[in-house]
């Protein structure tokens, strides 16, 4: 059992190595305390505020920063894998989508107005539940000037943000920490990305002892191997 746990760890590293080495980072999210965010990570924001008479907001607090003054430009894509009710909006680079559904969705292609700009990314609720949204960074370069046309060059770092307004039970089977309804090697590197990250979501304590570390990796991978 251990020598199947060393084996799965080093190469969950060793797929998020490569991921790593993959990705272009002339471009990387920021958090609100001016900390860089991983590739891969997962920010969880619990914290709904009001934001007119009738209705209430959680913000990410998400940046995305030029690292390198680089004169690319970038659009964002996010999945919305869930989405309880209200409307989840984003505004990036210079225009706002609102969307409601899962799904699929893209910004349009811009340049960032500063070095570091705000994504503007945020949940209104409008009962308990939770809004779980996937951004990726795309790079382009510009081509020609009447129209112009736009490159795809690269892909930039991806984050997970998970919106959670009032408390909300684990969903589905128990060790399902990615809540796609199945128990799979999906949870156990979504745990080990909460280890390594110390971006931690309740979700992730497997066996239910107040913390996430190893045990619940151990946990999940018997679960798996005894069905």
């Amino acid at each position: 059992m251990k020598k199947f746990f060393t084996l799965l760890f080093g190469l969950c590293l060793s797929i998020g190595s490569l991921q790593a080495q993959e990705i272009d980072e002339s471009f990387v999210f920021m958090d609100e305390e001016g900390e860089i965010i991983p590739n891969g990570a997962t920010v969880v924001r619990n914290v709904a505020e009001p934001y007119d008479d009738a209705s209430e907001v959680i913000y990410s607090g998400i940046s995305v920063l030029n690292v390198g003054g680089s004169t690319d430009y970038i659009k964002m894509t996010y999945v919305i894998e869930r989405i309880d009710n209200g409307t989840y909006q984003i505004c990036f680079p210079s225009t706002c989508n609102m969307q409601t559904v899962t799904g699929t969705y893209q910004t349009g292609v811009g340049q960032l107005m500063a070095d570091l700009q705000d994504i503007q990314s945020e949940w209104f609720p409008v009962a308990d539940g939770e809004c779980i949204v996937t951004l990726t960074i795309e790079l382009f370069t510009k081509q020609g000037l009447f129209p112009p046309s736009y490159v795809h060059k690269a892909f930039g770092p991806t984050i997970t943000l998970h919106f959670i307004k009032g408390e909300i039970p684990n969903p589905g089977k128990p060790g399902d920490v990615n809540g796609d309804g199945e128990v799979n090697i999906a949870d156990v590197n979504a745990v080990i990305d909460m280890i390594l990250t110390q971006v931690i979501d309740k979700a992730g304590d497997v066996n239910e002892d107040g913390e996430v570390n190893i045990a619940d990796v151990n946990s999940l991978i018997d679960m798996i191997l005894n069905n």
